[in-house]
């Protein structure tokens, strides 16, 4: 559990995480020409992650289940602050990653993928830099409202 208490941001991204971890987990699943070692290795994965890090999705759910507005605009908030640190680890290990590839081309198309990906973060970052009232505003007040569902009485 060491790892599940890293900080708010862990605490806040878990449940949207595991929920793509599950999407995907379900399409390798069905997917015909992966052998099934390979199925039940990525599902005992997942199992195993699911475990270490049930308290953190229980008080997610929780959190969702009480007031699902606001944790979706948590979400929204830090799935970039994810982006950013995943980035910087990804980095690294894609620069070693590219010298020791035997593809020119794999090696290029990995330094445009990246490229691409940071420069779109980084405008991403200075868009909302720049209009951050504005961009906050349209999230607390009319983002709310369009995803909040009101009862309607019959």
């Amino acid at each position: 559990m060491f790892l599940a208490q890293s900080g708010s941001l862990l605490q806040q991204i878990v449940f949207p995480i595991f929920l793509i971890w599950f999407v995907g987990l379900t399409l390798v699943l069905i997917r015909n020409d992966i052998e099934i070692i390979w199925k039940i290795a990525t599902f005992f994965v997942f199992v195993f992650y699911f475990f270490q890090f049930f308290p953190e999705l229980k008080e997610a759910y929780e959190r969702l289940s009480r007031s699902y507005p606001s944790e979706i605009l948590s979400w929204l908030y830090g799935i970039p602050r994810a982006i950013y640190f995943f980035l910087l680890f990804l980095w690294p290990i894609a620069v070693i990653r590219m010298y020791y590839t035997a593809s020119p081309v794999l090696a290029n198309m990995t330094a445009r993928t990246l490229v691409a990906a940071t420069l779109a973060y980084w405008i991403f970052f200075l868009v909302y830099y720049q209009f951050t009232g504005q961009i906050d505003e349209f999230f607390k007040t009319k983002f709310i409202d369009w995803i909040t569902i009101v009862p309607t009485g019959k």
